[in-house]
Formats: structure tokens, sequence, C-alpha cells
């Protein structure tokens, strides 16, 4: 996976990442990756959908237990490059550096509980 991943690959790990953390979201910087996002039909967005799912349970080991440094070092590892990680906070997204020790279960937790209109 390291440096030639696409940049529609990449986009589909960020998306596949915020639906199994919905209060979470990471972003690769938005000149990495080749290719544009023009031109990707159903099949090949299928198909790089499965390919982020594997990606993160599997190479990434994504789980609940991981922390926010252990997700970024996996992902640099994965992809050789920088990732930022934001939770949700009312309606902003905020970086999550003072928090790197939290699990993504308690990130995501953490930011359910500062939408509006959910309960915590």
């Amino acid at each position: 996976m390291k440096s030639h991943v696409s940049r529609p690959f990449l986009r589909e790990v960020e998306k596949e990442f915020n639906r199994n953390y919905p209060y979470l979201r990471i972003e690769f910087p938005k000149n990495s990756g080749e290719g544009a996002m023009a031109g990707v039909d159903a099949r090949e967005d299928e198909a790089l959908q499965e390919r982020a799912h594997d990606l993160l349970k599997t190479d990434a080991r994504l789980a609940d237990t991981m922390t926010i440094s252990e997700l970024e070092a996996a992902l640099m590892i994965l992809f050789s490059l920088p990732v930022q990680i934001f939770r949700k906070s009312g309606r902003l997204w905020i970086e999550t550096k003072m928090t790197r020790d939290w699990t993504l279960r308690q990130q995501n937790d953490r930011g359910r509980e500062l939408a509006p209109g959910e309960e915590g």
C-alpha cells in the first residue's frame, strides 16, 4: 500500500473509518495520493470500499481499544503518509492531539456526547 496509493482509495479509507466511528474523522493531506476522483464507476467504488474495509480491519487492526496514537502509527506504516484525526465537538471538528492516549471508543463516545441534539 505504501506511497503509490490512489486518492480515491485514501478517500474511501477516510469514509470507511467514519462509518465505524461517526463522531471521528481521519484526513490524509489533500495533495496525497495519485489520480483524481472523477471516473470511478460504481464497481470500482464498491471494490475500493471493500479494500478500505479490509485494510482497516486486518492491516491496521482497527479496534475500539486502539488509541489515537496507535492508529496514527499504523496508518503511517501502511501509507507512509501523515494523518490527522478529528473528533466531533458540537458543530466543529477538533484535533485529537491532546487526547491521543484515549481509545477510539472513548473518543467516539465523547463526540456523541457533544453532538448537538444527541444525548450522551
